[in-house]
């Protein structure tokens, strides 16, 4: 008999709730389906144990956000319950006064919410399965891999972690319902329907000023993130984000009341048709909900902000990949590891003697690297050549680059009084204050020949720049403008027009930042007054492409350097310690597309999953939140209609109501992550030439789909209701 009656009664909340219910759905599908990611991995062909790794990396970071997610769908849940069971005191004490024990509708609550949970948990696994089968072909499309042969994949791990929550999630769900309804009171209970709702109302003056400082203390907010760049986690940072929540809190509290102390005083806006009564019913609705819409609008805020600033993030690692990786593997020396040893004060570009300071020093400090690299002039291949015996079967072309410090000359010396400014992330004195290097031009043509391009055209008494890092453009357009002359030993050098932007090692990014190449004659200088290179970079070209290669020639070194640190073969940037020339590391083309896979993989898949989760969680509650609000005002609605008013009328009314519930949270979620992003956009994304255009568009087509859903359908249920209710 309890049974067949908890069957009914959900049936009967499933019509009445069924937002409730979908978000369920939605909850376990999206849960189940990004769990499951792990599992993809089996209908890829992957070339390398480095890519299959990413699929396991993903799985890792998913599952720990999944904590927070699952935290985040178990606090919908008990505000969903909380409000259901509140609403159906009426029908308890029913039950109560014909004889039932309180045990007894325990019984029947356990029953609904086991019910639910069944129901939801097979139907939203079974929605999650399919989703993670279009998720393989998102997956497909970031990896641009064609699946020539597509098979089902189910994630017994994702199936058992989706289980294991959401019982855990349903257990809490059921004892706080079973605790809530045995504290009921019979005359509670009956009168529940009986009692007027207290409205909340607040002196509009005190509305005024705490909405005056709430406005100040965001604006506060707004100025400390500006300050911080987001580029590390401070005072500033913390001191921002309490300013934001505080002033949040503060505005919603002070909406309604100077909402109302303003309507009311524009007479030919309030007194016109229902307004006085809509504006009545949003102000009692925020004043008494003040809190949900503050953690409403947080969430908003992270969920937007997640998904801009992920979608951005993948730009910055993997816009692009392969510009920044050219050659085949980059071999990386660094004969004078340590700081100039040239007192900045005693530095002379022209004078020889801070040249051979520069090589004692690293004679002192490094003496077997540095007997091998006079003893070959500082030719890292022919030393890999005489010791790396696969070195010729491996290695089809190379060649390398020096960088050679100028001692006593910088950036600032070069621009003389002419400013320059960088992006508010980049020191602007640290950087003029660094010393210039330079490289020889026959080394940098030879990268310009393994890369099929022409060597550059240089004059003997021209110096050419390099730069291809966007964050340094502005020094480079400076330079240009001064077109300085540069002096080193005697050689007296003019810039050469134009600017070139090659990429002069294989890396993570666009790299290159602002590279002098000047004429043979200049380094052979340096070298003759007993310099050496401060760093080395040899780029070579494989006689087998693509992975084959890559094992072989990460082989051939481990088998004549063995490495200091622990890991597989071909780790990026392995370290070789015992090396200081001429090997002290490596990285390969195929790493750095492994690494960039992976970023965009991990990046995408978390920013989808934290902004689909907060969105429908924040939209659930709003939307469960209108619908029993609107059920609770039918006899207003009725009152009005006997009045007079039409159902136009009264459907109006409720779209106001519902547009700005749903659109106050989301306008002030909108102003904190355009402050946040704008200042994500000016520290990072502009200064390495990225565009925030297309990851704000990819959030407002989210938002809108998500959220604007919510809101839509929430504006067609309350209407329904309330025409029901005027017709019965």
């Amino acid at each position: 008999m309890l049974c067949k009656l908890a069957v009914r009664n959900v049936r009967r909340s499933v019509r009445d709730y069924a937002i409730y219910f979908v978000t369920l759905l939605f909850g376990v599908a999206i849960f189940y389906a990004f769990n499951s990611i792990g599992a993809q991995r089996l209908l890829f062909e992957l070339e390398s144990e480095a890519t299959a790794t990413l699929f396991d990396s993903t799985k890792v970071f998913i599952a720990l956000f999944s904590v927070v997610v699952a935290a985040v769908l178990g606090f919908l849940v008990l505000y969903a319950n909380r409000m259901l069971i509140g609403r159906r005191k009426h029908e308890f004490g029913v039950y109560l006064t014909l004889g039932m024990s309180p045990g007894a509708i325990s019984r029947i609550v356990l029953y609904e919410t086991v019910f639910v949970g069944i129901v939801s948990l097979a139907l939203g696994l079974a929605l999650g399965f399919f989703l993670s089968q279009l998720l393989s072909f998102f997956t497909a499309a970031l990896f641009q891999i064609t699946l020539s042969e597509y098979n089902f994949v189910f994630s017994v791990e994702a199936f058992v972690m989706t289980l294991v929550c959401f019982a855990v999630i349903y257990a809490v769900v059921t004892l706080f319902n079973v605790i809530t309804v045995n504290r009921f009171k019979l005359i509670t209970l009956l009168s529940a329907n009986a009692r007027n709702e207290k409205v909340i109302t607040r002196n509009p003056w005190v509305c005024l000023v705490v909405f005056v400082a709430a406005v100040a203390l965001i604006a506060a907010a707004y100025y400390e993130l500006a300050k911080n760049g987001l580029v590390t986690i401070d005072n500033d940072f913390w001191i921002a984000t309490a300013l934001m929540l505080v002033g949040t809190l503060a505005f919603f509290w002070s909406l309604a009341g100077f909402a109302i102390a303003v309507l009311t005083r524009l007479r030919g806006v309030y007194l016109r048709g229902l307004v006085p009564f809509t504006v009545r019913q949003i102000a009692s609705k925020v004043n008494t909900a003040f809190v949900s819409l503050w953690m409403v609008c947080v969430l908003l805020f992270f969920a937007i902000t997640t998904f801009s600033i992920g979608m951005g993030l993948i730009s910055v690692f993997v816009g692009d990949i392969d510009g920044a990786n050219p050659y085949d593997a980059s071999i990386k020396a660094h004969p004078m590891m340590a700081p100039s040893p040239v007192d900045a004060s005693e530095a002379d570009a022209n004078d020889p003697a801070s040249y051979q300071a520069i090589g004692e020093a690293c004679a002192t400090k490094y003496p077997e690297a540095y007997a091998r690299g006079q003893e070959y002039g500082w030719d890292m291949e022919a030393y890999l050549a005489d010791t790396v015996p696969e070195w010729g079967n491996v290695v089809a072309a190379s060649g390398q680059i020096d960088a050679w410090e100028v001692p006593g000359l910088t950036y600032a010396d070069l621009l003389g009084e002419r400013e320059v400014s960088f992006g508010s992330g980049v020191s602007t004195d640290e950087v003029l204050a660094h010393e210039i290097n330079v490289c020889s031009r026959a080394q940098y043509d030879a990268q310009l020949e393994l890369q099929g391009e022409q060597g550059a055209p240089l004059a003997d008494d021209e110096y050419l720049l390099v730069n291809n890092n966007h964050i340094t453009d502005p020094l480079i357009d400076a330079l240009i403008e001064a077109s300085p002359e540069l002096t080193i030993l005697g050689h007296t050098l003019h810039l050469h027009n134009d600017a070139k932007d090659t990429q002069l090692e294989d890396s993570s990014m666009l790299s290159t930042v602002a590279t002098v190449v000047v004429p043979d004659a200049v380094v052979e200088a340096m070298a003759g007054a007993g310099s050496v290179p401060t760093t080395s970079t040899l780029n070579v070209s494989y006689r087998e492409p693509g992975p084959v290669g890559d094992d072989a020639f990460g082989r051939a070194l481990h088998e004549a350097f063995p490495p200091a640190t622990t890991g597989g073969v071909g780790a990026t940037n392995y370290a070789f310690k015992s090396m200081d020339w001429p090997l002290w590391s490596y990285i390969t083309r195929e790493e750095m597309v492994d690494q960039a896979k992976g970023f965009r993989l991990l990046i995408s898949y978390l920013a989808l999953y934290i902004g689909f989760v907060f969105l429908i969680a924040t939209a659930a509650v709003l939307a469960i939140q209108q619908v029993s609000q609107a059920t609770d005002s039918e006899p207003r609605y009725q009152l009005l209609s006997k009045l007079g008013c039409d159902s136009r009328m009264l459907g109006r009314s409720v779209l106001i109501q519902v547009l700005v519930y749903f659109l106050a949270p989301l306008g002030l979620a909108v102003c904190h992550s355009a402050c946040a992003i704008g200042v994500f956009n000016d520290n990072l994304l502009s200064a390495l030439g990225i565009s925030a255009a297309q990851p704000i568009a990819a959030s407002v087509v989210l938002v809108a789909v998500i959220y604007g859903g919510y809101m839509i359908v929430t504006y067609l249920t309350n209407r329904l209701i309330i025409r029901t209710s005027i017709k019965s």
